[in-house]
């Protein structure tokens, strides 16, 4: 009976040793499972986290991006609005522009005809001033003339050339000019010098200095002077031509001048 119980509790003891180191191979077991849980989480975890930082790597490029963009919109937006000012003022200043060509043009019709009048008035003055040099003077305003007729050539050059021959003809009020042209002496053509003095007095004398006269605005016509005067406007002529110094009273044919009515 005794043995039996002996053997009962050695037996019990073998089974409850043997049981502990079941349950000890068990625990065992179930540690190394976690562990390798533990660890698989932590490479889950590890994996997540390079995601993560992917992710937000990406996300900052986004960012950057965005950022660069919305800095170059703005620079656009302020570049567009100088284009638009820009832009305004090129359209204000077409506007001025049109307006002026506009003018232009009817300046350019109304001083057309004016220059017309202007060439027949500087005709019609010469035709009846003192005739010194009147067919090269006529000449020239028959070239105006055909200058006003050409389409070729622009009105501010008409302009210019019909300034320049009033011009010339107020200049001819102050000249000292000789030159040769012909006339009729006692009903024979001759070669003579003329002398003009401004528009006081237009006088010749022939080659020979022994006919000498001038034009009476009174009569409209040349009018032999005295032989007293043939002195005086040689040596005229000779200050005229260079020849002589003005360094002395002349005794010239200059009528008094007239009363303005």
């Amino acid at each position: 009976m005794i043995k039996h119980r002996v053997r009962t509790i050695v037996l019990s003891a073998a089974a409850a040793g043997a049981l502990v180191l079941g349950i000890g191979a068990a625990g065992a077991t179930e540690l190394q499972d976690v562990l390798k849980e533990g660890e698989a989480a932590n490479k889950i975890a590890q994996e997540s986290q390079k995601r993560i930082d992917g992710i937000v790597e990406e996300t900052d490029k986004i960012v950057a991006q965005y950022k660069a963009v919305v800095k170059t919109v703005e620079g656009l937006k302020i570049y567009n609005a100088q284009l638009q000012r820009q832009i305004d003022n090129q359209k204000a200043m077409m506007e001025d522009l049109n307006a002026s060509i506009k003018q232009v043009t009817y300046v350019k019709r109304q001083i057309t005809p004016t220059m017309v009048k202007m060439v027949d008035a500087l005709e019609q003055f010469v035709k009846h001033d003192i005739p010194f040099q009147k067919q090269t003077r006529l000449d020239s305003i028959e070239r105006l003339k055909e200058l006003m007729d050409d389409p070729s050539v622009d009105a501010s050059e008409k302009f210019r050339s019909v300034f320049e021959a009033y011009q010339i003809e107020s200049d001819y009020g102050r000249a000292l000019v000789s030159y040769t042209d012909s006339i009729d002496v006692d009903g024979t053509s001759r070669e003579v010098e003329f002398l003009q003095i401004g528009r006081v007095a237009l006088v010749y004398q022939t080659k020979d200095g022994k006919i000498s006269g001038a034009w009476n605005k009174d009569t409209k016509q040349f009018e032999i002077l005295p032989d007293s005067y043939n002195s005086s406007i040689a040596q005229a002529l000779k200050v005229a031509n260079k020849q002589a110094a003005a360094d002395r009273l002349l005794k010239l044919p200059i009528l008094a001048p007239e009363q303005a009515k």
